[in-house]
Order: C-alpha cells, then sequence, then structure tokens
C-alpha cells in the first residue's frame, strides 16, 4: 500500500488546488483496518481492494479536473457517522462509499490455495450500487446510482443480483434493477449524509474469477471511468 500512499497524496493536492472551483466529491474507503470487511477467495482483506480502487477512482476524478476528498483511506476511521460529516465539512457535494462484495454464509465453500484455508463462491459476480431512502437528498441520490450503473453496464459489466435479502432477512428492494440500484436503507453512511451518497459494490471479491479481474489495473480503470461518466451525466461531477 506504500505505493498507494503516494497516488492518495497526489490526489488530495490536486483537489486542493481546484476545490475552490466546484465542491469535491467524498470518495469513502470502506471499512477500516481493525474491520477490514470481507476476505476475499485469495486471502487479501476487502479493505485492500477498497483502498485501491478509491485511489484509483480519485485519481481519474482529480485529473478531470474534479475535486476530491478522500475518507477513511488511512484505514483508522472506525466510526461510520464521522464519515459523511467528514465530507460536509470539507464542502463535499456528493458522497461515494467504496466496497467490494461478498455473499451469504450458506454460499461459501471451503478451498485451500497456497496452503491457506480459505472459502470462495461460484455464481455470484457483478456490481450493485445502494441509496437509502433515510437520505434527505434520496432523488439526487438515485439519479447518480443509476448513471454509475448505467455506465458500468455499458462498459460490459453485469449486474449483481444477490442482494434482494440481506443475511439476517431484511429485503433490499430494486430501486432500479436495469442499472442495479437497491434500497439498503439503513446504511449509516448513507442515511446520515446530508449530501447526496451512494455506496458502490464494486464486484465480488469470493468469486475466484472476477476477483482476478478485480485486482487488475484495467477493471479498476474501467470502473473509475464509469464513475466519472456517471456522476458528470448527475450533474455532480462538473469539472472547473
Amino acid at each position: 500500500m506504500r505505493g498507494l500512499g503516494v497516488l492518495v497524496s497526489a490526489v488530495l493536492l490536486q483537489g486542493s488546488v481546484t476545490a475552490v472551483a466546484a465542491q469535491p466529491v467524498a470518495i469513502d474507503v470502506g471499512h477500516y483496518l481493525e474491520r477490514p470487511g470481507a476476505i476475499s477467495a485469495y486471502g487479501v482483506s476487502e479493505f485492500e481492494y477498497n483502498h485501491a480502487l478509491a485511489a484509483v477512482i480519485a485519481a481519474r476524478l482529480a485529473g478531470a479536473g474534479v475535486p476530491v476528498r478522500l475518507i477513511g483511506h488511512r484505514g483508522e476511521m472506525a466510526d461510520l457517522r464521522a464519515r459523511p460529516r467528514e465530507a460536509e465539512a470539507a464542502g463535499a457535494g456528493f458522497f461515494l462509499s467504496i466496497h467490494h462484495d461478498s455473499v451469504k454464509e450458506e454460499h461459501l465453500q471451503p478451498w485451500t490455495w497456497n496452503g491457506r484455508s480459505l472459502r470462495h463462491a461460484e455464481g455470484f459476480a457483478g456490481f450493485s450500487l445502494f441509496v437509502s431512502r433515510l437520505n434527505p437528498r434520496l432523488d439526487e441520490s438515485l439519479a447518480c446510482a443509476s448513471a454509475i450503473g448505467a455506465a458500468l453496464r455499458r462498459a460490459g459489466l453485469p449486474v449483481a443480483t444477490h442482494h434482494g435479502v440481506s443475511s439476517a432477512g431484511v429485503e433490499r428492494p430494486w430501486a432500479e434493477e436495469a442499472n442495479g440500484v437497491y434500497f439498503y436503507d439503513n446504511l449509516v453512511v448513507l442515511k446520515t449524509a446530508t449530501i447526496p451518497a451512494v455506496l458502490l459494490e464494486a464486484g465480488v471479491i469470493v468469486n475466484r474469477d472476477e476477483e482476478r479481474d478485480l485486482a487488475g489495473s484495467a477493471r479498476r480503470a474501467l470502473t473509475a471511468d464509469a464513475v466519472l461518466q456517471g456522476l458528470q451525466q448527475c450533474g455532480v461531477a462538473i469539472a472547473p
């Protein structure tokens, strides 16, 4: 992650230079070092994937002249409510939380790779996006989530369809099925934000084939391009 630290510093510097011209987009690195989220089929923590992709997305936005604020990139941010608060305090006009997906426990199968006992799941792949109906800017959140999803679909990525019911049995209905957008009302970073907020699950890291793809620079660049296109379409990513 040392090389990513240099990239993050460059993104923050560029974002500070352009921030006078437009509201920043807050890019939130999902999870943190003490609770790093799902463990991938090849034994990598979700936080590491989130960190890497967030840096690429932030760099892509900054390179297009869009000011950026990175949230949680140092891995110490355990207070989820503090994340949208930090974004809002920095003047951000949009909050995007970056995650990578897993599946319910009953779908995970054991396997051994490089001497490690790990778990994987086949038959699950693709991206998904989430918005909360408790967010006061739901219409704008949904418009941007839909636009990002449409851009990801145009890039050839499939929609993940396994989120209809949570592991606790809570329904997560479609907000817009065609573009992979679900309602997930109680996600803290979405429902406590007072600005438009979206969570992106970039792909399924317990799927061995998709994880290989998600770990590569091409998939990360493709996802970053789609995020930029979507935010431009919904009027958030406005270059100075």
